[in-house]
């Protein structure tokens, strides 16, 4: 056996621990949904839902789904100024990037997204990278505003949540004055991002970090700034919205408070490694939510079964149909998963 050996097996190892990480906590979830969760209850529960409700839960998200690459066009029209962005690769990268997150774990529905653009649009990967990232940080902020807005809306906030999302601010905040220090001290950073990575790593990470950093200070242009966080306030109002409707059809006392609240636990649930779809951390997270708000589990289950199974189907349907109607062919991305994923190895 060679030196190399044991270093190979443990960079291997360390792989399938990353990749397989969402397992336990998805096993452990689903553990605990059965163990607190009378599922005859939850029958009677999905029986009694008002299906007038249920569509405006799917009309809503359906509005939703159209906004959101809004904001993603103007970010890909920062980072790659010299691409012409149309709104239909915009929408299909996101309808296909969701529906990915779906089937396959780990998020990787960003890969789908980047592929649809540099197809469609021939968007840079460094280009398509950053402008997504610059949009899941929106969505990140956006969230917790929604989170830290709806619990000052509760009469009394659990001392346990306020201090949770205190922990979680503070993070974050930290998170973000680090990316702005790096984004503004880019050759700085880049320093000691290379003290920090092996050698080894240098030729192939280090000009994408910086090619990152770069495209990430299109946030700090004020024009950008500003239409993000208008965008960022109505794709997730319509997400509370949404909510709201969905929890209204199962639970005829919901409110927009609600609403907001249960979309911001789930949004900071998805924090941790989130097996496809987020089967059973998305319905622990609403189970735990609206338990806040005196919904029984079995209730609050049988909301998360119904949304999780719409907004899973329909997204599926739309991102398939979206796929046919321009001319792309499925095989062809799982061709190139398949190429990214051995130069991972």
């Amino acid at each position: 056996m060679s030196a190399s050996d044991p270093e190979k097996s443990s960079n291997t190892l360390k792989r399938l621990a990353v990749r397989w990480a969402w397992v336990p906590v998805m096993a452990l979830a689903v553990a605990a949904l059965l163990r607190f969760v009378d599922l005859a209850e939850v029958g009677q529960a999905l029986g009694r839902a008002d299906p007038w409700q249920v569509a405006a839960m799917v009309g809503v998200w359906l509005v939703w789904l159209a906004v959101r690459p809004l904001r993603m066009r103007i970010l890909l029209r920062a980072t790659a100024p010299a691409t012409q962005i149309a709104y239909n690769d915009a929408y299909g990268a996101h309808a296909l990037g969701n529906s990915i997150n779906s089937l396959l774990p780990m998020r990787a529905g960003e890969f789908a997204m980047m592929w649809v653009l540099a197809r469609r649009s021939q968007v840079a990967l460094p280009a398509s990278f950053s402008a997504i990232v610059l949009d899941r940080l929106c969505d990140l902020a956006a969230a917790l505003a929604v989170l830290i807005i709806a619990i000052f809306a509760m009469p009394n906030p659990p001392t346990l949540i306020v201090e949770g999302i205190e922990i979680v601010t503070a993070v974050l905040v930290v998170g973000m004055a680090l990316i702005a220090a790096a984004v503004r001290l880019r050759a700085q950073a880049l320093r000691v991002f290379a003290v920090l990575l092996p050698r080894r790593w240098h030729g192939a990470l280090l000009p994408r970090l910086e090619e990152l950093l770069k495209g990430l200070g299109v946030l700090a242009r004020p024009a950008v700034f500003v239409q993000a966080v208008a965008l960022s306030a109505a794709i997730w109002g319509l997400a509370v919205v949404s909510f709201t409707a969905g929890i209204g059809a199962v639970w005829p006392d919901a409110t927009l408070a609600m609403g907001a609240f249960t979309v911001g636990v789930v949004a900071m649930a998805f924090l941790v490694p989130a097996a496809p779809g987020g089967i059973g951390v998305f319905h622990a997270a609403i189970v735990f939510a609206l338990a806040f708000y005196g919904v029984p589990a079995a209730t609050a289950l049988a909301y998360a079964l119904i949304s999780h199974a719409l907004t899973f189907t329909v997204g599926i349907a739309v991102a398939a149909s979206w796929t046919l109607y321009n001319g792309l062919d499925p095989r062809e991305f799982a061709r190139a998963n398949a190429a990214r994923d051995a130069d991972v190895r």
